[in-house]
């Protein structure tokens, strides 16, 4: 029912029905419709008593007054707008607060998306070959040929020595690697920017080659290459620089898809609805994951961003801040390393002993020798204590004096505080590894790795659902944009054929490597072969009709880790290096992962059969 009231001022008429929101700011309106209908009630009488001759005066009381009711409940309702600014109005002040300008909204989501669109792919593999680099020693071990002996000493003072007697002219970089995991024995292993040669001590008391490849060929290196590079076909110095672009553009993207998510942060974050609206069902588990594992993607994105243009960088710093160069003001502020013969060297095992004394709990695992044939040697000592950060991705290191076992600079030692500058990069890099808390912690940065995978996966996919949702009228592909066409294409060949492609190499690496001199060959082909397959599979058949087949390679990809292992258990024979083919517990967590993946691939192709 419409009121009808004219102004005083300007004689206008206005319902109180459309001036009812800027009378008490929608409160009360319940009350003041109602005293609405009295007035217009008590206004008919007066006018019926005026026609019959009746009490007029008594009508205009009741009109009088029930104006003034109206009057005080318009009063009372603009004071309760005051009061409910004060107390009762709190959660609309935070709901004002969440409330962002349409437009702002709309250039952050279009930085967002097309952000999300340029560097998601490269992301996406980044982020799940960084999942499984978590893994790298188990990776490592599982694939490389087996190199324990029977005929090879296990004393690391006398391989030492008898190297050092052998080649006396040893020029480079000299490491011994103390038995551990990937070997019973110790190795010694002499590097330079032209060659890299392994020895082993055998039972003749003589130092022997001990024919393995370089040890950036192995499949753990493969992985950490691919994660570096984000699947690039491109060498590492080439690559990098790319990632460190997209990583500072993907810290842009988290900046504004925070900012999207703002104004239903509260209400939308945990809700997961999962139903026949797939647009709303990515939308969800993208915010969700984006959100609660928004910290952990900063750092990442953030470090990536420094490990990608840390050449950039040091050639910014050289020529714009160091007035002597960077080199020589490095070397200026370093420690000096002590000069000490190599006849005053102490033996391996009593350098270990005096490093473990000084610091209980730190565990060596090699002593590096390095600028061997130099003028100054210096020793440093590498190993590990998941009690603290550690500066590598697996390892710390102390600079020793080798011919006292003393540690003259901790600066990067596991848990060092002394300088703050130092121990915030080591927090910072260690927390872009997860080189602390020990296998816990892997395992964590795994399920991050792979969450963050799915972000960039679904992403993609609200993008394509945002495109194609008002054209879609069938179920019918080609209804899709072209543009839209070849992103659904890529983004399935690239994401599902990562996800294939990585563990099939594995398997490939473990069944040739014991044959092939040029390991990393069989890395690169096997792996951007099988993608290249995936890829143009899905380009040649559309993302609607691939998607199944592609979805069950993967599966099988991930499936073949898990049975290789079992069936070479069961069945030793059939390998040529079964003897050396031991089942180990720390494979379960490699083998696993792989297991676990090929039934969540599994389970998604069969899930979209039904619904294709």
């Amino acid at each position: 029912m419409a009121h009808e009231f004219q102004c005083v001022r300007c004689g206008s008429a206005a319902s109180l029905l459309q001036r009812r929101g800027g009378l008490a700011a929608g409160l009360s309106l319940v009350a003041l419709d109602q005293l609405a209908v009295d007035v217009h009630g008590a206004r008919a009488r007066v006018c019926a008593r005026a026609r019959s001759g009746g009490d007029v005066a008594g009508g205009a009381t009741v009109v009088h007054g029930a104006v003034r009711e109206l009057l005080g409940e318009y009063a009372s309702a603009l004071h309760g707008v005051a009061a409910h600014s004060q107390c009762a109005g709190r959660r609309a002040v935070v709901g004002d607060a969440m409330k962002i300008n349409a437009q702002i909204l709309r250039d952050y989501l279009a930085v967002h998306s097309w952000v999300g669109i340029v560097c998601g792919l490269l992301l996406y593999v980044a982020f799940y070959a960084g999942a499984f680099s978590m893994l790298e020693p188990e990776i490592r071990q599982w694939t490389q040929k087996a190199v324990s002996k029977a005929d090879v000493s296990a004393d690391p003072d006398r391989a030492l020595q008898q190297f050092l007697v052998q080649h006396p002219d040893a020029k480079g970089r000299l490491s011994l690697r103390l038995p551990g995991a990937d070997s019973t024995t110790p190795l010694i292993r002499l590097s330079s920017r032209e060659s890299e040669h392994w020895y082993e001590l055998r039972n003749d008391g003589k130092v022997h080659e001990a024919g393995l490849g370089k040890e950036s060929d192995n499949a753990g290196n493969f992985v950490d290459y691919l994660h570096r590079k984000g699947g690039l076909p491109l060498p590492l110095d080439w690559a990098e620089p790319v990632i460190g672009v997209v990583s500072l553009l993907y810290a842009l993207a988290l900046v504004s898809g925070v900012v999207v998510l703002l104004p239903s942060l509260v209400k939308d974050l945990f809700y997961l609805r999962i139903g026949p609206n797939i647009k709303r069902m990515w939308l969800d588990v993208h915010n969700l994951l984006g959100v609660a594992s928004l910290p952990f993607h900063l750092v990442i994105a953030l470090s990536a961003a420094v490990f990608g243009l840390h050449d950039w960088i040091y050639d910014a710093q050289d020529k714009f801040i160091y007035r002597d160069g960077l080199q020589a003001t490095v070397q200026r502020d370093s420690i000096k390393h002590p000069v000490v013969d190599k006849a005053q060297w102490l033996a391996p095992t009593e350098l270990i002993r005096k490093v473990r004394e000084q610091v209980p709990g730190f565990e060596p695992q090699s002593l590096d020798f390095v600028g061997m044939g130099g003028k100054r040697t210096f020793l440093l000592v590498t190993g590990t204590d998941d009690r603290y950060f550690k500066r590598g991705a697996q390892h710390g290191f102390a600079f020793v004096n080798p011919g006292t076992g003393q540690i003259y600079d901790r600066i990067y030692f596991p848990g060092e505080k002394s300088n703050a500058l130092s121990a915030s990069l080591v927090s910072f890099f260690s927390l872009h590894f997860g080189s602390f808390g020990g296998d816990p912690v892997r395992v964590l940065y795994v399920l991050l790795g792979l969450s963050g995978a799915l972000i960039f996966y679904t992403g993609n996919l609200l993008w394509i659902e945002t495109r194609t949702k008002r054209l879609r009228t069938t179920r019918e592909i080609e209804a899709r944009p072209r543009h839209v066409r070849i992103m659904s294409s890529a983004t399935l060949g690239i994401c599902v054929g990562c996800a294939a492609a990585l563990p099939a190499t594995l398997v490939a690496s473990r069944l040739l490597a014991p044959h092939m001199a040029n390991v990393d060959g069989v890395h690169q082909w096997t792996f951007y072969l099988l993608l290249a397959g995936c890829l143009v599979y899905a380009f040649r058949f559309g993302a609607q009709r691939a998607a199944t087949a592609l979805l069950w390679v993967a599966a099988a990809g991930n499936a073949l880790v898990p049975l290789l292992a079992w069936l070479q258990s069961l069945a030793p024979s059939l390998f040529s290096d079964s003897e050396y083919r031991t089942h180990q517990p720390q494979f379960l967590l490699f083998e696993g992962l792989c297991a676990l993946l090929a039934l969540f691939f599994g389970w998604l192709a069969m899930r979209h059969k039904k619904q294709a």
